[in-house]
């Protein structure tokens, strides 16, 4: 990556970044934003954004300042080639991008003032043929789990497929967009066999089981809508006596998927079953016939 490209990326804001994940700031003062921790719990908020410098400051430990490419890094265990890779990617999904320069915002992020507009039963064509060509999901399996989605962002209306957190926040996807709504958390589903959990990384890896397996799914499930979410699903998965999770087969995934080990809990890594392909919903459209 050039180093132009880089010194972009390195513009993005980090409040920005933050928001998307549904992380919100603690407390306010002045130019400093303070947060509970992303990288641990928290009693008082340990973690702090400087607006002035475009900078982040973790009270734990000794370091000086760091930029945004050591958030990602952080957060999600990568090293810095593909903390660039994710950064651009993000920026790219995000419809507009908040960039920092001698502490003010030139152009505004948007992505946390989605308007929604109406949410009702799938039934839009078009999201229904992307579902059913891009991501290999039919119909009669995504109209059990998602909605049809109209809302409007930067004065443009526009709609996509949505699929609901527990906290009544929403995923937004079409052929053209990835965006989420606060409050972001993960998505669960129980049912009554109650001794096992299905894990996922978005829900496009969820319903590309569903369509794998053939028939309806009846242990519990956890959809984390970013590998972010990690925390809110522990208390869950703590209480059963098997975790199967589909993550994806990338560094993200491989930190995870660390992570939840760490906790001790009885995990199954299933992502041996589609070792190759970056996810489960990859394998699903272009595994062989």
């Amino acid at each position: 990556m050039e180093r132009q490209q880089i010194n972009t990326l390195k513009s993005l804001s980090i409040e920005s970044y933050l928001q998307s994940a549904g992380i919100e700031p603690a407390k306010i003062h002045g130019q400093k934003l303070y947060y509970h921790s992303p990288f641990r719990s928290d009693s008082t908020p340990s973690f702090v954004i400087n607006l002035d410098s475009n900078t982040f400051k973790d009270f734990a430990d000794d370091e000086k300042p760091e930029d945004i490419f050591r958030l990602v890094q952080r957060l999600h265990g990568l090293n810095f080639n593909d903390a660039c890779q994710h950064l651009e990617k993000w920026s790219n999904s995000t419809p507009s991008t908040t960039f920092f320069s001698k502490g003010k915002e030139v152009i505004k992020n948007t992505k946390a003032g989605i308007e929604i507009l109406k949410v009702k039963p799938l039934e839009n064509k078009a999201l229904i043929d992307y579902l059913n060509h891009k991501r290999g999901i039919p119909f009669d399996v995504a109209s059990q789990y998602v909605k049809e989605c109209y809302f409007k962002v930067n004065d443009k209306n526009q709609f996509a497929i949505c699929f609901e957190n527990d906290l009544k926040g929403l995923e937004l996807r079409n052929a053209y967009v990835k965006l989420s709504t606060n409050p972001k958390t993960i998505t669960s589903h129980q049912s009554k066999d109650g001794s096992t959990v299905l894990l996922f990384e978005g829900f496009m890896d969820f319903l590309s089981y569903v369509v794998l397996k053939g028939k309806a799914v009846t242990s519990d499930v956890i959809v984390l809508n970013s590998t972010v979410n990690l925390p809110d699903a522990l208390p869950i998965l703590k209480k059963v006596q098997k975790v199967y999770s589909f993550l994806d087969n990338d560094p993200t995934g491989d930190t995870t998927t660390a992570k939840i080990k760490a906790e001790g809990l009885n995990l199954i890594d299933g992502r041996k079953y589609y070792q190759g392909y970056k996810d489960l919903n990859e394998y699903l459209t272009n595994k062989p016939k």
